[in-house]
């Protein structure tokens, strides 16, 4: 079996995104490998403590996928003031005589952004609406690497890497069993300090909020951050659409805060995040003209969160203006992309994000338990990852062992497969999930 076979036979999709599988993008040639290490979201610190614990198994899944895409220059994106993690990938580097190198950035946000990364790094700028292989890269997250590396030994992707931060007992990164519910995962922080509290999932600022604690952890699942029932960035999103859009057409000014800090903006993209709200405005005929400035929007959250001094909501709009575009834009029309000449003096610190979202307090040094959590009960979702939903290939009251495969790819269609993350039967198969109640000594 080669190295696409084994990665897609293990279910490898993007672990820091949108769960693009992982196989598709191996399968090309490219001068670039880049290695997104960033990890910007506030509060967020699994990458972190992946690459201190294993450096060593992170460096392969490096290794095999240079090897694979070809690529020349290697290198790994990460923030200057992850000092252990830079000096654990410096000694995994130098033991594996890997010609990998560090690029270190500084703490700002989006310093993940596939733009940014590609960007800061190459010195390339990926064409308006393009991807990193456009300029010859391929962009992968630290996690799924690590899972690239264990899936050439023939581990399938079946435990999720979380942080639980915020307002819990004991923050920390855990691993889990897909399909964990996101109530036993804050269980193992201790649960939360606050009678009254709500979830997002995913980094405050690109998030959602959790309306459902049994909802359960997927590949794509990056962390879960407690916040009180009152915080602003929970009440801020209790507001319906209609409400936001008439907040927004009353009271912006159109100062363009929202445009003179959005990143991708600064690097050049014609995105503005003003003009759509200068759209709000309008009747829908006249809001298609306007819609055009939001199609290039990265959903970092910025002009939401962070630029407007009236505390609207120009990331919605432009979720709303990209759904209801009519005629999508030529971008090849558009002049050349030049680098706004005051990019680097509009980066977002990550400190000064966190005092004005409000989460400073949280800000503190999380612990890492290595062991993998054991539930008594996973539901695993079939859509775990873009393309189709796989298809179970088990029955109910079937038995299966960890890491047998459970459901496989539709003939034909992009997608991943799915693995059972514990040992027991198989007590409900949907469209959605199936449902794995453990059995054996260590359930009893």
């Amino acid at each position: 079996m080669n190295f696409i076979e084994k990665i897609k036979n293990a279910g490898v999709v993007g672990a820091g995104g949108a769960g693009f599988p992982t196989h598709v993008k191996m399968g090309t040639t490219v001068e670039w490998l880049l290695v997104n290490a960033a990890e910007c979201e506030p509060l967020m610190h699994k990458d972190k403590e992946l690459m201190q614990h294993y450096a060593d198994t992170i460096v392969q899944g490096i290794k095999l996928a240079a090897e694979h895409t070809k690529a020349q220059k290697i290198v790994i994106g990460i923030k200057s003031k992850n000092t252990k993690a830079i000096a654990s990938l410096n000694t995994a580097i130098k033991k594996a005589n890997s010609p990998a190198t560090i690029h270190e950035f500084a703490d700002y946000y989006p310093a993940g952004d596939e733009y940014e990364i590609v960007a800061g790094i190459t010195g390339k700028l990926i064409p308006p609406a393009g991807i990193p292989l456009d300029i010859g890269a391929v962009v992968s997250n630290i996690e799924t690497l690590y899972n690239i590396a264990r899936a050439v030994e023939d581990i399938p992707v079946i435990y999720k890497y979380m942080t639980i931060a915020g307002a819990v007992k004991n923050p920390v990164t855990v691993c889990v069993p897909i399909g964990t519910s996101y109530n036993e995962v804050l269980s193992l922080a201790g649960g939360s300090t606050l009678p009254a509290f709500a979830v997002i999932e995913n980094g405050v600022m690109m998030g959602q909020q959790v309306s459902d604690l049994r909802k359960t952890v997927t590949k794509q699942t990056g962390g879960l951050i407690v916040l009180p029932a009152d915080h602003r960035a929970i009440t801020r999103y209790q507001k319906s659409t209609k409400e936001m859009n008439r907040i927004g057409k009353s009271a912006c000014d159109q100062c363009s805060y929202c445009t003179e800090f959005c990143p991708r903006y600064l690097l050049g993209y014609d995105i503005q995040p003003h003009l759509v709200m200068r759209g709000l405005g309008f009747t829908a005929m006249g809001q298609d003209f306007w819609n055009q400035y939001a199609s290039l929007c990265c959903n970092c959250g910025l002009c939401t969160l962070y630029a407007c001094p009236e505390d609207l909501y120009p990331r919605e709009a432009c979720f709303q203006a990209k759904a209801n575009m009519q005629v999508k834009p030529d971008h090849s029309k558009h002049k050349p992309i030049k680098i706004h000449p005051m990019k680097e003096y509009r980066r977002i610190p990550g400190k000064q994000l966190q005092n004005k979202l409000g989460i400073r307090q949280y800000d503190v040094p999380t612990g890492f338990i290595a062991e993998v959590y054991q539930p008594k009960e996973v539901r695993i979702s079939l859509q775990q990852h873009i393309g189709a939903a796989a298809v179970p290939v088990v029955e109910v009251n079937e038995l299966v062992q960890t890491g047998q495969l459970i459901a496989h790819i539709p003939e034909g269609k992009l997608g991943a497969p799915v693995h059972a993350s514990i040992s027991g039967r198989v007590q409900e198969i949907t469209d959605a999930l199936i449902r794995i109640e453990g059995e054996g000594e260590e359930y009893k």
